[in-house]
């Protein structure tokens, strides 16, 4: 996101806050900021009895709009950059090494370098999933309650308990959360699968070695293939 400094807060402050779905999340209320005056943070009023101070890294300011995406998500973002990058990384030093490029001691040094990353990154991935999956659960449970408000809705106004626009009015509120619901579930999905794909993708290298091929010192050394 652009940088956000102390002299543009005032454009800010007060204003509704909103999450990717469509779903208000809260208002801005305060702001912290760096000695040289970038705005680090922004503390949000979450309903009328929380609130929270969430790191401007969180935030995306799209033509007057304040996003705030969701924990889930930023942290899904991020391990998805960091395993994309490593594979980047495996798949040019792989390369290197087959067009003989590089010595062995080099090459073998940032191998394990890599190799070490993709392992930390993998456990960073195992969590976010658990997290993901926590929210996707949620996000069930959440639709499932809604579709029980809407059948107990219709029931009423089948019955003539209810008029048209006390029933319109309350069914549009429900569809309206269902959508942001259904939409958000999809949306852990998506990120689920891209982040059990980079894990398990092997890397591509930019030419094929095979035994014949490849110098006699890389034979005991294979592609690194990230492993689920």
């Amino acid at each position: 996101m652009p940088e956000l400094t102390v002299e543009a807060i005032e454009n800010y402050l007060g204003k509704p806050v909103n999450d990717p779905y469509g779903r208000r999340v809260g208002y801005i209320v305060s702001f912290y900021s760096d000695p040289d005056g970038k705005v680090t943070a922004l503390e949000i009023s979450l309903g009328d009895f929380e609130f929270k101070e969430i790191s401007i890294d969180r935030f995306s300011f799209d033509e007057g709009d304040i996003i705030l995406v969701p924990e889930w998500e930023y942290e899904a973002k991020k391990i998805e950059n960091r395993l994309e990058r490593l594979r980047k990384r495996a798949a040019a030093l792989e390369d290197l090494y087959a067009k003989k490029e590089v010595p062995r001691h080099s090459y073998e040094l940032f191998k394990k370098k890599v190799d070490e990353a993709l392992m930390k990154a993998r456990e960073e991935a195992k969590k976010v999933k658990e997290m993901l999956r926590k929210r996707q659960y949620e996000l069930e449970d959440i639709i499932v309650e809604l579709e029980k408000a809407m059948t107990s809705l219709k029931i009423s106004y089948m019955a003539g308990e209810i008029p048209d626009k006390a029933y319109k009015a309350a069914a549009d509120q429900i569809r309206k959360h269902l959508e942001h619901a259904q939409l958000e579930k999809e949306s852990v999905r998506k990120h689920l699968e891209r982040i059990d794909a980079l894990e398990n993708k092997p890397v591509d290298i930019g030419v094929s070695v095979t035994k014949q091929e490849a110098p006699e010192e890389t034979q005991a050394l294979p592609v690194v293939v990230l492993e689920g």
